[in-house]
């Protein structure tokens, strides 16, 4: 217990520092934002890009195939569960399926996997964070843009609308630069490793720092049952299929660990994010980032617990 919560206290000490700079007013909202975009555009990249083009090959088909898959079709699931069964809205159903499948894999993933499993997890995580965002976020917006025009956009009205999105998303962008730069088998020159490392290692702890500080504001848990379900379909649905999947995919030891962990990440403010640039279900994907994160503290420890 003791080895658990070295690893996870100080993750999450973190983000209450963060959240405590901005309740005690230590920090303004633009100095936060300065760091925030130093995380986003900068360090988070330089460890991601570094990373990848170092790690040894990259498991995407056993490891990331398997948390795609779970997520997938998880979020095949809530959505029709909030279309069929709540008679939601489909960019209302959208925007519920991301809550319940996009996990916070980059800010609170790295660090985590990075303290538990070393670079040894974190290669593996990189094979998830790959696709996570590529897939999840354009899939949400898909549904979100089909709903727009009262039903009368054409595929190709929908597709201009989420490409600018995806192709400003620099975690994306940086992942297929890093694929391509592996391609080449180039490698990386010491001073431009050094580079890397040293903007990178920067990248986790000042996430953790931010994702406290802008962690979005509920208005009293307005849609609580949407809040709830959501919640409880990405601390545990999630982890739990994408388990299964994993283990008749034959994933096994630390990848396994790995791709349980980055499954059963909080929900990502991402996904409030893209909720408030499309006015769509904004206080319940607040709420529901907030709460997840808040319960993970539990979650993730008792996963801790069991897969270490």
């Amino acid at each position: 217990m003791g080895v658990l919560f070295s690893i996870v206290a100080p993750v999450f000490a973190l983000i209450g520092l963060g959240a405590a700079a901005i309740r005690l007013r230590l920090l303004d909202t633009g100095a936060v934002r300065g760091m925030s975009d130093f995380v986003f555009y900068l360090a988070m990249p330089s460890l991601l890009f570094r990373s990848m083009v170092t790690a040894p090959p990259l498991r995407l088909l056993d490891v990331a195939g398997s948390f795609i898959t779970g997520a997938l079709l998880l979020f095949i699931f809530a959505a029709l569960l909030s279309r069929l069964v709540f008679r939601a809205r489909i960019s209302t159903a959208g925007v519920f399926a991301l809550n319940a499948v996009f996990g916070n894999t980059v800010m609170l993933g790295v660090p985590i996997i990075d303290s538990a499993y070393g670079a040894e997890g974190v290669a593996y995580l990189l094979a998830v964070v790959a696709f996570h965002s590529a897939l999840l976020l354009p899939l949400a917006t898909i549904l979100i843009e089909a709903d727009g025009g009262g039903g009368s956009r054409t595929p190709l009205d929908v597709l201009r609308a989420v490409a600018p999105g995806l192709l400003r998303n620099p975690v994306v962008m940086v992942i297929i630069a890093a694929l391509a730069w592996r391609a080449t088998d180039l490698g990386l020159a010491a001073p431009v490793e050094r580079l890397l490392h040293l903007l990178g290692a920067a990248g986790p702890p000042l996430a953790l720092f931010c994702l406290g500080a802008t962690l979005p504001k509920p208005e009293g848990l307005k849609g609580l049952r949407d809040v709830a379900l959501a919640s409880a379909l990405k601390l545990l649905a999630m982890p739990a299929l994408v388990a299964g999947l994993a283990w008749l995919a034959g994933v096994r030891d630390v990848a396994f660990a790995v791709v349980v962990l980055a499954a059963a990440m909080p929900t990502g403010a991402n996904a409030f994010l893209l909720a408030r640039r499309f006015g769509t279900m904004m206080e319940a994907s607040a709420s529901t980032v907030v709460v997840s994160t808040a319960l993970s503290l539990l979650t993730l420890t008792a996963l801790l617990g069991w897969l270490r």
